[in-house]
């Protein structure tokens, strides 16, 4: 009987990309579902599946960032 040696690093590197495949399958599955009923174009509905996995920024992420978020207005 042959004996394997399992990588867990490996392992756990493949579990971790699996889960998150998953769940943005779950996302924009749900994307899906509402769009097929909201949207009034196929344009429309093909972004709002796109954007599925989007979230606003939240107020404390917009205050540890210090400069501008347009290099191009500040000067730099």
């Amino acid at each position: 009987m042959a004996t394997y040696k399992i990588n867990q690093n490996k392992l756990l590197q493949e579990l971790v990309a699996a889960v998150a495949e998953d769940k943005m399958y779950w996302v924009r599955n749900d994307a899906k579902i509402r769009a097929a009923t909201t949207s009034k174009s196929y344009d429309e509905f093909r972004d709002i599946v796109a954007a599925a996995h989007l979230q606003p920024i939240k107020n404390k992420d917009k205050e540890r960032r210090q400069r501008s978020w347009n290099t191009l207005t500040d000067g730099n």
